[in-house]
């Protein structure tokens, strides 16, 4: 008896933990924006800058994806690689930057992937007029004297 008490306690704190992400997924999917994309369906990618890379799709979807860290290298080598042991590649997956060195590519750092969010070619413009701007290499730094 006492075992069948814990198990009925255990099954509804499973519950009550899925009920918020299952409101939060429902919430992303009326914005169109998905946690996983098929691989086989990926036409091409794009790295705009650090922390964004388009996905475009057969069909002609295309998703964003920002990360949700800075991905250092990723500008400027414009090249990446995942591994997956499913046919998606999801928000919880992990790219490497691939640096080119002439004779072939290795291995960089490596960043975690955001969600999915389906892009309109104005927010591509607006996204790739930003990402020509530069990105400073060393953030500015108060002079000591104008911390006094």
């Amino acid at each position: 008896m006492l075992a069948l008490k814990r198990l009925v306690v255990v099954a509804s704190l499973c519950l009550t933990a899925f009920v918020p992400a299952t409101a939060q997924a429902q919430d992303d999917e009326a914005d169109g924006v998905v946690r996983c994309i098929s691989i086989n369906r990926i036409s091409n990618t794009q790295v705009l800058d650090d922390h964004n890379i388009l996905f475009h799709m057969r069909g002609g979807t295309i998703y964003r994806n920002q990360l949700p860290h800075r991905c250092p290298g990723l500008r400027f080598e414009k090249s990446f690689m995942y591994r997956t042991s499913v046919s998606q590649l999801c928000d919880v997956d992990i790219i490497t930057v691939l640096t080119d060195h002439g004779f072939g590519f290795t291995p960089g750092p490596s960043c975690g992937l955001g969600r999915f969010q389906p892009t309109t070619k104005e927010e591509i413009k607006a996204l790739k007029k930003a990402a020509q701007r530069p990105e400073p290499e060393n953030p500015p730094t108060a002079d000591p004297e104008e911390i006094d």
